[in-house]
């Protein structure tokens, strides 16, 4: 259970990493977000093999790994969340067409 939640220590690092990077475009606060999305990305796709070494064992895997994921994906919805606060995401607010004030 121990591999399975070690990705709530990287949000948790994360989290305290976006909180003193700000909310400014700097080089700092733009390496910091590129790290924090490459984190999960990295550990979605070695799960298989962040694993491999308990698969011998004959222990069940399935809710680990699924706890290990929804970790994994918790990280990457925190890193949205700041690039989307930080303006960097487009919103369907963003995109609408904004209707007209008539100056009467």
């Amino acid at each position: 259970m121990a591999t399975a939640s070690s990705p709530m220590k990287q949000i948790l690092m994360t989290g305290v990493m976006m909180f003193m990077s700000g909310n400014t475009l700097q080089i700092f606060s733009i390496m910091m977000l590129g790290m924090a999305m490459w984190t999960p990305i990295r550990g979605l796709l070695e799960t298989g093999k962040v694993f491999e070494r308990y698969e011998d064992r004959g222990v069940d895997l399935v809710m680990p790994k699924l706890i290990y994921i929804a970790l994994n994906l918790g990280g990457f919805a925190l890193v949205c969340w700041k690039l989307s606060y930080m303006g960097l995401l487009p919103s369907t607010w963003e995109l609408s067409p904004v209707p007209r004030l008539r100056m009467v």
